[in-house]
């Protein structure tokens, strides 16, 4: 289960592009970027798939339609604008692997890998979203397996965030997927708490492996169950298409690491400032300090590739600033070994660092973590490179 583990990036990318738009802010609608096409002519009908998760607390007001600046109106709930649901209408990928039925005043973000599909639309406000994540693996996968992958990614990548909370039951669909609900804290761009409800679906069908996810705020659940639930049964997986996806040149928000398998010979460039572990080193607000690095043999679970070892990163955030920052290690981590070969961050490896350096780093305060990685055994001269999500140079810290 490694290839399936390691190609889990899309979900911090949703997270990142959702800008939680409360009332009375600018939400100017996008068309989206992808038009109409014809269903795929494989595509089977899914069964009901229903989120299992409920809303934390009851909506603070009846919806309202408010003017806006083009003349209509916009719909609000409480503090937060209501998600906005277009006509749906047929998104087919170009490879033929899937098909969906999307809002079609949805915006598209495409940030496929040359080897992997990542799909992200968001509605007009900004506030909900959809993520298609599939990859090919031939190995064959349990649904206990699937479901402790996708625990384990949401976990490591939104365990920090303010009242994280992930099922302790997954709910296993009649068509043989998965379902987790999820859920953290988040700011609106008016300052305001926003519960933030996540449903995740895992699912192999033959060599497809796909994440198939919903996000809206919470209090919204009962107002949007009906649309998303349209949009999640349209989703059609052709097992027998190749995935192709051309170069992958995504716009993920902050640049969006490439996929790298472990020893796979991507380059990369040394950074203009490198410094030695237990020196400190600053980017904007953060102060970066790697405390040292460790070697886990891993266990029965979670072992590396053959001919792979593990290496975790240690590492201390600190914010020096008056506002919160926000950290990735899958968006801004990644290792050169002597050759200039890029690790990019394993899961499998995060996993055993129990902690990983993700999350929102309040102001004055400090962010600890292990960010893993899988390397050739044989390769040495590693350096830890650490870049900046909105621009500037990344900063190298020598691990030898």
């Amino acid at each position: 289960m490694h290839a399936l583990i390691r190609r889990m990036f899309a979900l911090i990318a949703l997270a990142l592009v959702l800008a939680l738009a409360a009332c009375g802010g600018n939400t100017p609608a996008a068309a989206p970027t992808a038009e109409p096409v014809a269903e795929a002519p494989t595509r089977t009908p899914r069964p009901t798939r229903e989120p299992v998760a409920k809303p934390t607390a009851e909506p603070t007001a009846e919806p309202t339609a408010e003017p806006t600046a083009e003349g209509g109106t916009s719909t609000t709930l409480g503090e937060i604008q209501l998600v906005e649901f277009g006509n749906l209408q047929t998104y087919t990928h170009s490879s033929g692997v899937f098909s969906i039925k999307i809002p079609e005043n949805w915006t598209l973000q495409n940030n496929d890998k040359p080897d992997e599909i990542i799909h992200v639309w968001t509605d007009p406000t900004r506030n909900g979203g959809v993520i298609v994540d599939i990859f090919e693996d031939d190995t064959v996968y349990t649904s206990e397996q699937l479901t402790d992958i996708l625990r384990t990614f949401l976990e490591n990548s939104f365990g920090s965030q303010i009242d994280f909370t992930v099922d302790e039951d997954p709910t296993e669909q009649s068509d043989g997927s998965v379902l987790l609900a999820w859920s953290y804290l988040a700011k609106a761009d008016n300052d305001i708490d926003v519960d933030l409800l996540g449903n995740s679906f895992i699912e192999q069908r033959e060599n497809k492996v796909s994440i198939l996810t919903t996000l809206v705020p919470s209090e919204q659940y009962e107002q949007t169950k009906e649309f998303t639930d349209e949009i999640i049964n349209t989703y059609s997986i052709d097992p027998s298409a190749t995935l192709v996806t051309g170069e992958g040149s995504g716009s993920s928000t902050g640049g969006g690491a490439s996929t790298v398998a472990p020893g796979a010979a991507a380059t990369g460039e040394l950074p203009a400032q490198i410094v030695a572990i237990g020196d400190s080193v600053t980017l904007g607000d953060i102060t970066l300090t790697v405390t040292g690095v460790e070697e886990p043999k891993g266990d029965s679970f979670f072992t590396p590739d053959e001919g792979n070892k593990f290496l975790i990163v240690r590492t201390v955030f600190e914010n020096t600033g008056s506002d919160e920052e926000v950290v990735s290690t899958l968006l801004q981590m990644s290792l050169l070994d002597a050759d200039g070969t890029k690790y990019e961050i394993d899961i499998l490896a995060a996993t055993l660092a129990e902690q990983t350096p993700d999350g929102t780093i309040a102001a004055g305060a400090k962010l600890e973590g292990g960010a893993g990685f899988q390397v050739p055994t044989e390769a040495s001269g590693f350096t830890f490179v650490f870049a900046p999500l909105l621009g500037g140079d990344p900063v190298g810290v020598a691990l030898e």
